[in-house]
């Protein structure tokens, strides 16, 4: 299975070992407040985080697959889908570099990691969550034609000690072709 996706501007690719430095440059910004897992606040850290998400590649069936996003040869995005248990749907989450937010990046990896689910993995579902202040986020799932699922979920940010709200996000395959077709006519 080829896991290597690309659209207009980007490549998107499994996570490797070379990548900790391009990665830490934005999973250590301190200006990262909705994120659960991040900022990272060494080197070590990212580390860690990239050998997990290799040692997943390696895997026969990854349970999580990492993918840094490449524009003009600069990863500016970690991109990540997850399986659920009974590998029926999928978690997709993103991080970006803060030079390249509001360029569209997120939803551009987004959309093609959404078609590559839904018709290379098989999944019936995706799911999103994201901090109900974050309004990128939430507008990038609006863009892929996520549906609001739930309004009323808290999530905790251990580096800060703060809970806030949360929004889940979802597409089910069957809506997700109904508007594919719609979108080719």
């Amino acid at each position: 299975m080829n896991n290597i996706i690309t659209t207009k501007r980007l490549t998107i690719r499994p996570i490797e070992l070379e990548d900790v430095y391009e990665i830490h440059k934005y999973a250590s910004d301190k200006g990262i407040t909705m994120m659960m897992f991040l900022p990272n606040e060494s080197l070590e850290e990212t580390l860690r985080f990239v050998e997990y998400a290799v040692n997943e590649w390696n895997k026969i069936e990854p349970d999580d697959r990492e993918y840094v996003i490449i524009f003009n040869e600069t990863i500016i995005v970690g991109i990540n889908l997850g399986y659920s248990k009974d590998r029926k749907s999928c978690e997709i989450g993103w991080t970006i570099h803060k030079m390249y937010r509001n360029k569209g990046f997120s939803t551009e990896a987004a959309n093609a990691l959404v078609e590559y689910a839904f018709n290379t993995l098989k999944v019936e579902k995706i799911t999103a969550h994201c901090d109900s202040k974050n309004v990128a986020s939430e507008n990038v799932m609006k863009k892929l034609h996520m549906k609001l699922v739930s309004d009323n979920g808290t999530r905790y940010y251990p580096q800060t000690g703060v809970t806030s709200g949360e929004y889940l996000y979802s597409i089910s395959k069957q809506i997700y072709d109904n508007i594919s077709l719609k979108e080719n006519i």
